[in-house]
This record gives structure tokens, sequence and C-alpha cells, in this order.
């Protein structure tokens, strides 16, 4: 079964990629806030807000391939460090979503925390045997599963909302939430150390992947993150009953499993194989003391930082790759 899965893979592995791509910039975080966006400030601010999400994935899937040293600046001990600490946020931000869709259900918190542990612990267990193609194929499967889910839910949540749908304001004197959202979207790709590392597999891989148009990839992957959103805005304006809560639960945790098992596998080939195992499980043994923060506080803390990074980063590549044309041309 397995076999046949890669065998696929290895002939046709563009839209593989892509769904990985899209898989993992969802994160829990995009139903959560996605919602919380429409029915807390408007229509509007979270079009804003949409519109950034789709095109991070897009514009890092333009720019990364094609600025100069920006390759070497992400793969330097510096950014490293950087980096890693971003992506060890990430696994947080995602187990938080976990622990906290599961409170309003009838099988609690406590078990949302359990079951963010276990799917950390077993993805772990997978990374070390399996590597790169396992998250692309794990993470396709698992974005199949996340439109299928989310379809189901959708039109669910429309039936039992039947007559009683929440009212959404147009919200345009808050597009400054939506604007600002955006904003911290649209660098976060670039501190993806799994997006950088599909650009390098593409090129150079000893499994005898084929090479593809990647900045095509990442644009069908900010497209195919675009139509979940459909679903995430439709999803804003419904109620759930405590059945529909517990379908809303899973469906989640399906969305953060992409995102955790690709930052796990990022945080690996930052700080490398052994060293990045023990970061991984220090990560998720962490974990306990950031649960208080909430979803939206870490990822608001995350996001602040990240956006001062990627931009430092491009700042020096540029300056880098000036530097380096003075050179070639002075000698």
């Amino acid at each position: 079964m397995f076999s046949r899965i890669k065998n696929r893979f290895c002939s046709n592995p563009s839209m593989y990629y892509s769904m990985s791509i899209a898989a993992t910039w969802a994160g829990v975080g995009s139903l959560i806030i996605g919602t919380q966006m429409a029915q807390q400030h408007g229509i509007l601010p979270f079009l804003i807000w949409a519109l950034g999400n789709v095109a991070a994935c897009i514009v890092f899937g333009i720019f990364a391939p094609i600025i100069p040293k920006l390759r070497e600046v992400f793969h330097s001990k510096t950014m490293h460090l950087l980096v890693g600490i971003v992506c060890i946020f990430q696994v947080w931000v995602n187990m938080n979503g976990i622990q906290a869709i599961f409170v309003d259900t009838a099988l609690t918190g406590t078990f949302g925390m359990w079951l963010a542990y276990v799917v950390a612990i077993v993805f772990i267990i997978l990374l070390v045997r399996y590597g790169m193609i396992r998250n692309v194929l794990t993470d396709h499967a698992s974005w199949f599963g996340v439109y299928v889910t989310i379809l189901a839910l959708t039109i669910l949540a429309i039936i039992y909302s039947q007559g009683n749908m929440v009212s959404l304001a147009w919200g345009a004197k808050n597009s400054a939430v939506g604007i600002e959202k955006a904003i911290l979207l649209l660098p976060g790709a670039f501190l993806y150390p799994y997006f950088f590392g599909i650009l390098d597999y593409n090129e150079h891989n000893k499994d005898g992947i084929k090479k593809i148009n990647v900045t095509r990839a990442f644009t069908i992957g900010g497209l195919l993150f675009g139509i979940y959103l459909c679903f995430v805005f439709l999803l804003a304006f419904t109620h759930f009953s405590p059945a529909l809560n517990l379908v809303k639960a899973f469906l989640i945790t399906l969305i953060a499993v992409s995102t955790i098992s690709s930052f796990l596998y990022s945080i690996y080939i930052t700080f490398g194989r052994t060293f990045g195992i023990f970061v991984n499980i220090a990560t998720v043994l962490a974990w306990q003391y950031v649960i208080p923060l909430g979803v939206m506080g870490v990822w608001t803390l995350m996001g602040t930082v990240r956006i001062f990074i990627v931009i430092g980063a491009i700042l020096f590549a540029l300056v880098w790759a000036c530097y380096e044309r003075k050179k070639a041309v002075a000698a």
C-alpha cells in the first residue's frame, strides 16, 4: 500500500507537494482564529486576513527561489537557531489548539491534552524512520481528510442552524485588525524550514522524485488553502450542537496533525538528526508550561517575532548578494 502511494508520488509529485503545503500552512489557528475574526470583527477583516493567508504561500513560492543568497542565509547557524525557536512555538500553538477545542466537548480538555501528546509522540517516531517522504504523503492524506470532514461539518452545521444563523457585521471600521493580521502572515512562510526543504528536495534528492515547477506547486497550495477558508467562512455563520462540536474538535485535530508533523520535521532538519530529535522531545515535554497562553496568545507572540526575523534575513541576503557582485566586478 505504502509502496504504491510512494510510486505515484515519485512519478507525479506536484499535487502531493501542493496538498502538503496547504496542510502545513493551515495550522490549528486557521479555523479557530478565522471564525473569531469573522464573528468578533466582521466580514471585511476576515476577507483581508484570508487574503493574507492565501498570498503567504504564493509569495514564498515566487520569491524564495529567486532572491539571491536567501537560502544560504536561512541555512546559516544563526538563522537555524532563530527559525528553530519559531518552529517550537508552532508546535505549541497547534498542541494548544487540540487541547482547547476539546474543552467545550463531552471529552473535556484533559482528553485534548493527552491526544496532543499522543499525536506529537507518534510523529516523532515516524519522523525518525521515514523523513521527507513520510511528511509529504501523510500531509496529502490528512488534508484530503480535512476537505471531506469540513464539507460534511459545514452542511450539517448549516442544517442545524437553519433559521438561527449568526449575524455577521461587515466590519469596515475593524479593517485595521484584518490588515495587521495579514501583514503578520505574509512573511510567515519564510520561517517554515519544511518549505525550504521542499525547494532543496525538489532540486536534489536521492529518492528519484521527479523535479517540478515548485513556484506552481506553492501557488496551487495557497489556492487549495483558500478553498478550505471558504468553508471556515461559512462555519462562522453557524451554531454547533454538542455532537457537531465534537466533529469540529476532531476536524481541528486533523488540521493540527499535519502542521505538528511538518514542524517536528522542520526542527529535525534545522538542528540535525540527533540534536533535532532531542529538541523535539524537549518541545513536547515543555508544552505544559505554555498551555495557559492559549492559541491566540502564542500565535500573536510568534507572529510579532517572525516578521522582524524575515525582514532582517531578506535585507541581509540582498546586501550579501550586492557585496558578492561588487567583489566579482572588482576582481
